[in-house]
């Protein structure tokens, strides 16, 4: 599988789970449904919160910093240069690339799940919450299936720490614990 092809099958995954908008437009501005007012993203589309359109719009990724316009393609470029590219995840064999990218589309804190994945399958890394170079040769070291077993498994942690710290993401847990176990299938893995 080439590159195109790993970004193309691992987009299609993690756009399936971060659907569409969270919002409706009320007089051109954004106003958050129901459950989705305790995402702590805020307004997001296709997963892409404001913020992140906003700096891809300085990065001149995309032409506006509209979030209520911002259309699937433009997100998939987005994902393409702030978070494939970015971090190499073409490097990386299917299904351990799918993982990635999508634990990093999911998850402010990726880098420290990737750590712990990585010390899972028996690698030395420090868990410090920084994706740099030695984190990146650590994944490369792994063996693909146990390693994506791994980033599994530190994934649904994850999640449980995430309702421990702040009860009221708890609404989140069910849609997050099916979207692991279905990356988990996707990976071949479970």
């Amino acid at each position: 599988m080439n590159a195109q092809e790993k970004f193309d099958r691992a987009i299609a995954f993690s756009l399936k789970w971060e659907g569409g908008r969270n919002f409706t437009i009320v007089n051109g501005r954004p106003v958050i449904k129901g459950a989705a007012k305790a995402d702590l993203g805020g307004a997001t589309a296709y997963g892409v919160t404001w913020a992140t359109l906003k700096t891809a719009h300085k990065g001149g990724i995309v032409a506006h910093d509209d979030i209520c316009k911002l259309t699937v393609d433009e997100a998939k470029l987005i994902y393409k240069k702030n978070f494939w590219d970015r971090y190499k995840w073409e490097e990386l064999e299917f299904p351990v690339a799918l993982c990635c990218l999508d634990c990093c589309i999911n998850h402010g804190g990726f880098a420290s799940i990737l750590q712990r994945a990585v010390i899972d399958c028996r690698q030395s890394v420090v868990v410090d919450g920084k994706f740099g170079p030695k984190t990146f040769s650590a994944l490369k070291a792994c063996e693909p299936q146990k390693l994506a077993k791994a980033i599994y498994n530190q994934r649904q942690k994850y999640y449980e720490k995430i309702v421990a710290r702040n009860p009221a993401q708890k609404v989140f847990l069910k849609g997050w614990m099916r979207r692991a176990d279905e990356m988990a299938r996707e990976a071949g893995v479970t």
